[in-house]
Parts: C-alpha cells; structure tokens; sequence
C-alpha cells in the first residue's frame, strides 16, 4: 500500500517536477542551491495507491430449492441468458407420486364428506306425497330408529277405482282416456281418466276373466274409500262394479336415527310433497360432516401445497446476465440450497481493492476514485469513480488486517472481471490559491532568494495537506523559495 500526495491544477494537471525553479551554482566553494516558485489555484490530493481487481459486484448463486438427479442442463460458462430462462430440470418422480396419493386421499375425503352429508340430510323427514295427516305415532323427545313409523298420510281429494274389462275391451284402452263413473247408492256421474292398464287378466267371480282398469278421479265431496262404484270408457262397459280407494295412503317412516327434535304435524295437518314434517338430532352424524369437511380441508392444503412445489423442479435464471461459472451438469444429483452455478450482470462491475489497516480510516463512501491499466499493445485507459462500500470485517494475513473497498465506474467499457487494475483513492483533497512544499516552512518563516542573495521572511500559514502548506500572507507568486543548500 503506497500513500501519495497529488498535485493537480486548477487550470491543468501538472507533475510535481513542474513546480519546481530550480538553480545552483557550480564551484568547489559554493554548494549547490534549490529553490521553488509558488504554485497558484492548485488541487492539492491525498491518495491511497494500490492494485485492484475488477469482478461483479452482485452475483446470483444458482441453487434449488429440492433435491434431485439433473435431467437436463441447458447452460455453459459464458453463456448468457435471460431472466425466467430455465438452467436446469431436476427430476419430479417422487414428488408426482406424492401428488397421486395425495389426490387419492382427497377423493377419498370428498367421499366421506359427502356420506355424511347424505346421513345428516336424513336427519330432516319430508312428505314423499301430499295427502291429509290420518295418524301421528311419535312425540318429540321421543328416540326413533331408520324405519320407525311417523304418521300415516291419505289423499282423500284424489281417488282411483280399479274395475275389470272385458280383455278386448281394454286392449282397446290406453292411459289418459276419458271415462265416467257411477255410484249406485248416489245419483250422478263423475268424469275420471284411464290411469293404468294391468298386463295381464285376471279370473273373475263365475269363471270369467277380464283385465282390471285402473280410473283415476277428483273427490266431487262426500265419497269415501270403500264406496262401490261402475265404469264406461266411450262404448266399454266394465264387468263388474270396483271398490274405490284414496289416491294416495302410505305412512311415513324416519330415515335416521335420533331424538325426535321437531314435529310439524299432526291427526287433520295437510301436508303438500316435499315438505318437512319431521326432524331428528344426531350428534355424532353432524360431528362426522364437520371432521369430514376438515378432513377435505387438510387433504386439500396438502395436495395443493405439493402442486405447488412442481415450479421447485426447474430451475430458473433470477435475472437476466452471463453464465460465470458452472458446477453441475446433466446426471449429477442435485442438493438443496447447494450452487448449480453463478450468474453475473454485466452492468454491476466494479473494483474492488484490499486497503490494509493503517490507511483504512481514511477511506469511506463517496470519495472519488480512479482506475488505471495498460493494454497489451502499451495503451493506457483511466476510468473515473467514487467508493461505494467499505467492508467492516477485516482478513489478517501476515499479521496485517486488509479491508476491502468496492469502486464503482462511471464506465466499465473494455474492462472484463478478473482484470488486475491500479487504483487510487482520493481521501482528501483542497485548492490552494498560493503554496509551497511544507519543507520550506520553519516556524513560519522561509528563506527565499532576491537579488542573489538569502532572506529569511515571516509567512501567514494555511492549511497542510500533502505535503504542502498553503501561504495566506508573506509571500508572492514571484519569489523564489529555498528548499535545500546554502548561498556563499
């Protein structure tokens, strides 16, 4: 590590050997003298000198995130690519496997879930048919068992007669067509419809067979079940007078077991198909549909969190820039969180240089910088820039702790990571208006030579940086300063 001093002008950039006037005199009685004229509007510089080396400044470890063996590698050193492009696919066998049990377990659940649901949905007793509610047989409270009788249910508005035909007489029938009853304890006619045709006769009283007709009819009011009555359809007669019978008589049943939570209905309720009469509490039939959802819950999260571990597979470029170098290849196994490769952005070189520890302190971010090399052909190029990172940990090697600084080029064309470069560091730098070496300055005064001869004169100071000192008062641009040697 070399610490300098620069001096550079205000008007022009000039070398140290610039500065100085220098005169002597030969001879065996005079020793030689050395003088300086003071500079004006000079750029005073501290600098810390050393080699650099340019590399990128952000680089991207190329991991995945799974292991796996390497299917397929699509890059090379040097190569460059672009962000999203994919470098490697790791084989997906086992994960794929999971994913089909995975789907399996959530068919399953779904399954469950809805057999639980179907179980519960039982737990509400509908009308399968409206009629008039004849009989009540549970209370609430009461506990039933799938198949308990609940009521009995009767359409007294809706009646059917079954009536025998003479066999050609039915064929001639078909469902839908208009017929008239008669009751022969009451007078009148009522207007009824084929409903049903049996598929076979049947033998009748005295040895005849005929085919039963089944007539369906509205309750003009006042008939019951039971009541005898005849028929004719068109020209047909039937044989022999039919009992007739409610539309609809069934009882209705409980569908799950329980404790009889509500009872809509009672002996006289009218009930319409569909609606509910009944429902039942089964606490461990609505515990299993809520486990049954959380069971489809949790084998959803799971198969969906393994989905969502395919993109893991392939791995991709996190930016777009250049392959810098390369670890793993088709066939090799790849570990998680283990470099496949390194990948840099060209626009984030830098140069980065080891300050050691005596000069560090002097250093930090925003100080100008400038960075030099020679080409093969002798070609020297200088690029400006500033500090942009001291590194707070040190590396001791030798019994001297280095720090590195990071510099950052306002251009970084024709350089290439890798490169050896010198770089200079501005710690420090103050424009002088007038000043000479510091050497020539003793307890404020300084010798000067007029008219051939040594004087001594008082000066007012300035500053000192670099081994120089600014002169406020005392001197002028024109006089000649001594720096060594002793006039005769």
């Amino acid at each position: 590590m070399r610490w300098n001093q620069r001096v550079r002008s205000a008007a022009a950039l000039a070398c140290v050997a610039g500065l100085f006037s220098l005169s002597g005199c030969t001879g065996s009685d005079q020793e030689e003298l050395v003088t300086v004229t003071p500079t004006t509007d000079t750029v005073i510089e501290d600098t810390v000198e050393d080699t650099g080396t340019v590399a990128y400044r952000d680089n991207y470890s190329i991991s995945p995130s799974v292991s796996g063996r390497i299917l397929s590698c699509t890059i090379e050193e040097g190569d460059t690519v672009a962000e999203g492009d994919v470098l490697y696919t790791i084989d997906s066998s086992d994960l794929e496997d999971q994913i089909t049990q995975a789907q399996l377990s959530l068919s399953n659940a779904r399954a469950s879930y809805d057999q639980a649901v179907a179980a519960c949905e039982d737990l509400t007793v509908y009308a399968s048919a409206s009629g008039t509610v004849t009989t009540t047989y549970v209370h609430i409270g009461d506990y039933v068992n799938i198949g308990t009788p609940i009521a009995d249910l009767v359409d007294s508005q809706n009646l059917e007669l079954t009536v025998p035909f003479a066999t050609e007489d039915a064929a001639a029938l078909s469902p839908g067509t208009s017929a008239v009853i008669s009751f022969p304890s009451q007078a009148g006619t009522v207007t009824g419809s084929v409903k049903r045709i049996y598929d076979t006769p049947s033998v009748l009283s005295g040895g005849r067979e005929g085919m039963y007709v089944v007539i369906s009819f509205q309750n003009p009011g006042a008939i019951q079940a039971g009541a005898t009555a005849t028929a004719t359809v068109g020209t047909h007669a039937c044989m022999e007078a039919g009992t007739v019978a409610y539309g609809t008589q069934q009882s209705i049943y409980a569908t799950q077991s329980g404790q009889v939570l509500t009872l809509s209905i009672q002996a006289g309720t009218s009930v319409t198909a569909g609606q509910t009469v009944m429902t039942i509490e089964n606490a461990s039939l609505t515990n299993a549909v809520t486990n049954a959802a959380l069971s489809v819950q949790s084998a959803s999260v799971n198969l969906s969190q393994l989905e969502a571990k395919r993109p893991d597979y392939s791995v991709t470029a996190p930016a777009s820039g250049t392959i810098i170098s390369r670890t793993a290849k088709t066939g090799d196994f790849a570990s998680a969180a283990v470099a496949l490769a390194t990948l840099a952005q060209p626009d984030t070189l830098c140069v980065q240089v080891d300050v050691d520890e005596q000069s560090i302190d002097r250093i930090q971010p925003g100080q100008s910088a400038r960075v030099s090399f020679t080409t093969d052909d002798g070609q020297s190029r200088t690029y400006e820039g500033t500090v942009n990172r001291v590194d707070d940990t040190g590396v001791t090697s030798g019994g001297v702790t280095d720090y590195t600084v990071e510099l950052l080029l306002d251009s970084t064309d024709g350089l290439r990571a890798g490169m050896n470069v010198s770089a200079t560091i501005v710690t420090q730098s103050q424009l002088f208006q007038l000043c000479i070496p510091s050497s020539a300055v003793t307890d404020g005064s300084v010798h000067i030579l007029r008219d051939g001869k040594e004087e001594t004169v008082a000066v007012e100071t300035g500053l000192t940086l670099g081994g120089y000192t600014e002169i406020l008062g005392g001197l002028s641009a024109e006089d000649t300063v001594i720096l060594s040697g002793t006039a005769s």
